[in-house]
């Protein structure tokens, strides 16, 4: 469990105020074009009903034709009437291509303004069905800011008779354009601006009522770390008198880890797992466990049993969970001679690799109430004979790399200058990530 810093808060309330503002604006963004579709819309539809109330009369299937004009001069006489009317002040828009069908769907007109082809040019490649009677269909579209739209409208009697289509790219004049784009631009300034105001007013709030939330997470980490530097250093005074080899096989461990560029998770997993490594030892029996001989191979069947009991122990609490590794493997062997799977090479853990190099050389180099610590040449010769059969060589060799200079630190610091230097990784690894 690691606790998140006011800087990361700040980081994470910054980057959820722009996303929501973005959110937002994109939100205001679609409304805003809804509102254009249906100004420009309107103004289409408002064109092509002046068209057909002009130009009705000379739609094929009217009768009697009142008009002697045909089809085609009706939407030219049209067309050129509204392009006229479009040099008056402010102005709608206007039909830049049209295209006139019957009731068949066979083209029977057409008008382009001038420089307007490259509209023809995508009204010919656009596919669409022709609507049914009473509806119209449209595309809106933006070219250099200006606001363009691509109908086409069933053209039908008072009776609901289809008479013909209408078919159009309607441009909206430049003010228009510039109002809807102004309008747009200022309704999603407002509402991501407004987003990220109401954030930041609302963050020294959040910090406020986050800062006690966060001392409590502390002493709660605090506590359980306190828990698992207990458990683990009173089973290690139960078994040997000590609770420094604990701490030392911990600091070894996690010097080795970072040798190896293991990462922060996997370093808290192991430093778990070394504290509580020999945490079933509580359920051995003191006959057998306290024995100052070699046990027989009963008593060391029992023995082997600690892994065991020391993972029901950390499976009862989610947060020790990941200490299993290393205390389901710190007795397994790289050749496959250990127990209690018999795991072989990389499908050992590789923090129980690494643990294992750590606690075999502790044991050798520390004193105990039975035995003088071993130098450290000899004790390094001992870990050699066991590369490839106890310890996984690549995890020796590094070790291998550092351990002198380690042993030597170590050795200076003395026991309560281990803890120390134990409580300041704990908390790096813990309370720092």
């Amino acid at each position: 469990m690691s606790l998140p810093t006011y800087r990361s808060i700040l980081i994470r309330v910054a980057v959820a105020a722009l996303l929501v503002a973005v959110a937002v604006g994109g939100i205001a963004f679609f409304v805003e074009m809804e509102i254009a579709d249906e100004l420009v819309s309107d103004l289409a539809k408002r064109e092509s009903s002046a068209f057909l109330a002009e130009a009705r009369d000379t739609l094929p299937g009217v009768a009697p034709r009142e008009s002697a004009l045909q089809p085609g001069e009706a939407l030219e006489r049209f067309m050129h009437r509204r392009i006229q009317a479009a040099q008056a002040p402010s102005p709608d828009g206007l039909f830049i291509v049209a295209e006139l069908y019957d009731a068949n769907k066979v083209k029977i007109g057409e008008h382009i303004a001038p420089g307007a082809e490259w509209a023809e040019e995508r009204l010919r490649n656009s596919r669409h069905d022709f609507p049914p009677a009473g509806t119209f269909q449209y595309e809106r579209y933006t070219i250099d800011g200006r606001f363009f739209i691509q109908t086409i409208e069933s053209l039908t009697d008072q009776n609901g008779r289809v008479l013909g289509y209408f078919e159009s790219v309607f441009q909206l004049s430049p003010e228009h354009s510039h109002e809807i784009i102004k309008d747009t631009v200022t309704v999603v300034a407002v509402s991501s601006l407004s987003v990220i105001l109401a954030a930041l007013v609302l963050l020294p709030i959040f910090v406020a009522f986050n800062r006690r939330v966060m001392a409590l997470s502390r002493q709660l980490l605090d506590a359980n770390i306190d828990i698992l530097t207990v458990l683990g250093s009173a089973i290690a005074k139960r078994d040997s008198d000590t609770h420094a080899h604990n701490y030392r096989v911990t600091v070894l461990a996690i010097r080795l880890a970072e040798a190896m560029g293991l990462d922060a998770v996997a370093i808290r997993r192991l430093v778990k797992g070394a504290f509580l490594h020999d945490v079933g030892k509580i359920a051995i029996p003191d006959r057998i466990l306290l024995k100052p001989g070699k046990l027989d191979v009963d008593e060391f069947t029992v023995m082997k049993t600690h892994v065991v009991h020391g993972l029901d122990i950390v499976r009862a609490a989610d947060w020790l969970t990941d200490a299993t590794d290393v205390v389901g493997g710190h007795h397994e062997k790289f050749d496959g001679s250990g127990y209690p799977r018999g795991l072989v090479g990389d499908s050992i853990p590789i923090t129980a690799r690494i643990f294992a190099v750590a606690d075999v050389f502790d044991a050798l180099t520390s004193r105990r109430p039975y035995k003088e610590p071993m130098p450290f040449e000899m004790a390094m010769g001992i870990l050699r004979e066991g590369e490839g059969r106890h310890f996984d060589p690549a995890v020796l060799a590094r070790f291998a790399a550092i351990a002198a200079a380690l042993h030597a630190q170590l050795t200076a610091l003395g026991d309560d200058g281990v803890e120390a230097e134990l409580r300041r990784l704990v908390g790096q690894y813990f309370a720092g990530a």
